[in-house]
């Protein structure tokens, strides 16, 4: 028998190695961190790198990391959204000249008045009240 078949007789009845939750707890707090690699920590704990990121992606997945990704990535809710407030924006840009518009037009009937009347429409800034 060759050396590569016998490889590959190995690898194909090896068997996956069980972890208690502890120690793969104990690996994902040393990986939450960020002060080590994963490679660093697989070797800190006699794993492979592959095996502290097969922890990370069972965690994630518990936590349901990739659910939510994914339902973030399918929605097309944020062009509906942009759509929305871009029409609502352009509603408020007309309302808003209407308002100018109008404030101006008050403002010259204003000025026509106090001409005409020979009266003080407009308050003075700071003057008091009387009483």
């Amino acid at each position: 028998m060759k050396t590569t078949e016998k490889l590959d007789i190995e690898k194909k009845y090896k068997s996956k190695r069980l972890y208690r939750a502890a120690f793969k707890h104990l690996i994902l707090e040393d990986l939450v961190t960020g002060l080590e690699s994963m490679s660093f920590i697989g070797r800190k704990h006699g794993l492979s790198h592959q095996t502290v990121h097969n922890f990370r992606q069972e965690a994630l997945e518990q936590l349901g990391y990739f659910r939510i990704l994914n339902q973030m990535k399918g929605s097309n809710t944020n062009k509906k959204d942009t759509s929305a407030v871009e029409k609502e924006n352009e509603e408020l840009k007309k309302a808003l000249e209407l308002a100018m518009l109008k404030v101006s037009a008050l403002e010259t009937l204003v000025d026509v008045a106090e001409d005409q009347f020979n009266i003080q429409i407009r308050k003075k800034l700071g003057a008091k009240q009387s009483k």
